[in-house]
């Protein structure tokens, strides 16, 4: 059944309120969303903002945290685009309370949603930043305990090989003094031994010799 001449003029009406923006604000609105907001998916600086301004974010959480190793450096790295990107969802927040506020009844009920929208994905990203931050420091503090446990261990072989140096040197002078102990012991039970043990001298005669006479 064909549509009545009512219900086609219904339509069209329907259509000119549903035509999308009409203010240059909405227009600017929907322009950035056909861009897509880029608040998931993989990390990319849009092409409005500048590469430079993430630089030099990164570059001041670099210096700040001082990473030591390359799981830091990628944590610092995550910090720097959690930032970035709640730093996108309150520009973004800002576009839709301006829409909020001066565009047209379908541009304010398309911007409230949108808020919304880019409220929780701040949130997310926040959220994001501080859990980064919180792997940083316990993976930090894990490496230098690791550290602090192998310097201490590579002191305590070294004490333990000191310590047995020691041992053995005062092994070896208490075998010394066993042996001179020894050596005089010895010594002097030579000379307690009574001569009867020993070969007698020889007997002098009490007879002198006469001499002869030529």
């Amino acid at each position: 059944m064909s549509a009545s001449a009512a219900q086609i003029a219904a339509n069209r009406l329907n259509a000119e309120f549903s035509s999308g923006p009409v203010t240059q604000i909405g227009k600017q609105a929907v322009s950035q969303n056909a861009l897509k907001h880029g608040l998931t998916g993989k990390f990319n600086v849009a092409p409005n903002e500048s590469q430079e301004d993430f630089d030099a974010l990164l570059a001041g959480l670099m210096q700040a945290e001082e990473p030591d190793d390359q799981e830091e450096l990628q944590y610092v790295q995550y910090m720097a685009e959690a930032a970035w990107l709640s730093r996108r969802a309150v520009r973004l927040q800002d576009q839709a309370i301006l829409s909020m506020q001066c565009g047209t009844p379908e541009e304010q009920k398309q911007a409230a949603k949108d808020l919304s929208l880019f409220l929780r994905y701040m949130t997310t990203h926040d959220r994001a930043f501080s859990r980064y931050a919180t792997e940083l420091r316990k993976h930090r503090n894990d490496r230098r305990k690791a550290e602090r446990g192998f310097v201490s261990q590579k002191y305590k072989e070294a004490a333990d090989r000191r310590r047995q140096q020691l041992h053995e040197s005062r092994q070896a002078l208490q075998n010394v003094k066993l042996q001179a102990q020894e050596i005089r012991s010895r010594l002097a039970a030579a000379k307690a031994e009574p001569w009867s043990k020993k070969t007698p001298p020889a007997k002098l005669s009490s007879h002198p010799k006469t001499p002869s006479t030529g």
